[in-house]
Formats: C-alpha cells, structure tokens, sequence
C-alpha cells in the first residue's frame, strides 16, 4: 500500500513515521518531511486520510507527493527560469504543441538519464486497480488505446514498449479525460 511504509532515499529507508523529517546528507538546502499538512492537488480525494511527503530541493524545486492506497498524486513547483517540459506541456500559453506526440518528439518518452531530479529511476508497476479499470474500458476504446500507443510508444522509444509502458498508456486513453477516475474506481469498489 503506497499511503504508508518507509519513505527511502537512494534505497535506504528514512522517515519510517508519521509526522517526521530528514535533512538530505551533503545537500545542505535539501530536506524531506513526511506529515499530514498541505493542499490536495485533486478535490475528490478531501474524505480520505492524508499521507503528504514535501520535499523542498536545490534551486528552490519542491515536490510535493500525497500518497494514497493505490497511487500517487504529486505537485511540482519551481522558479519560472527552469526550461519546462513533460506530461503537463511547456508552459508556452500554446495548448496545441502539448500533446503526448509533440512532447515524445522534443524530449522523449522517458526523463534522459543526466536531467533526472533523482539517482535512480524506479521500478514502475501495475496495480490491481489499474488492472480492474483496464479489464472494464469498452473494447472499442481499448483496441483505439492498444493502436495509439503502440504507434506512439515505439517510435518513441525507438524500441517495443513493456508490457507496463502499454497498459499505463492504455489507462490514459481509457480514462484519461476522467478526472476523477480514483473515485469511480473506489466507487465500483476497486
């Protein structure tokens, strides 16, 4: 369950309570804290009980990670003189150069291995709930997602997508334009 359990840094296990902090070793402008305080970054997630990790890092970047049972929802903020880039688009008031396409196309499917905030990618996998949302998206739109996604993963990893890199491609064109897919989810009793 992601809501709780130790929080790590470089694998190492430190923060294992609730409310607690950890000053990052040799980065003196860099520190963790793990409470229950801050904004939700979705509305429909206000009943549940809140598990908040705030990480304030070099260059004035905070992160801001609220873990849930079966996801994460994080808030990133950071000066305006960083070049920006990624799922939410670059933030140049034009919509239209923001899709997954455009942006696999500038910068790549995934973060190139010298720009990455952290030392080491994780292990990304399926939950049980991804997997049900799956098992119910219509079948029209699932073939549209399997299509769309093999076309956009490969070309833009250059290689064939995981089995992983797929189905959380799925889920987006599934139920990406859900915003509240976390709650339709617990709602069907995921």
């Amino acid at each position: 369950c992601m809501e709780d359990g130790d929080i790590t840094v470089d694998g190492q296990a430190v923060m294992h309570t609730m409310p607690s902090s950890y000053q990052i070793p040799g980065v003196p402008d860099a520190r963790i804290t793990y409470n229950t305080n801050g904004h939700l970054v979705d509305g429909a997630t206000k009943e549940f009980e809140r598990h908040i990790v705030h990480m304030e890092l070099r260059q004035n970047v905070r992160l801001t990670i609220l873990r849930w049972g079966n996801y994460v929802d994080f808030r990133l903020a950071m000066p305006d003189s960083f070049a920006t880039d990624g799922a939410c688009g670059n933030f140049n008031g034009n919509p239209d150069d923001d899709t997954t396409e455009l942006v696999f196309q500038r910068d790549g499917a995934r973060v190139k291995e010298g720009e990455m905030l952290f030392s080491h990618r994780t292990e990304v996998r399926l939950t049980d709930t991804v997997q049900k949302l799956l098992d119910i998206c219509p079948p029209q739109q699932l073939e549209k997602a399997h299509t769309e996604c093999q076309q956009e993963m490969s070309g833009a990893l250059g290689t064939q997508p995981s089995e992983i890199q797929l189905k959380s491609c799925y889920l987006d064109v599934c139920f990406g334009s859900n915003e509240h897919a976390l709650q339709m989810a617990k709602q069907l009793g995921f």
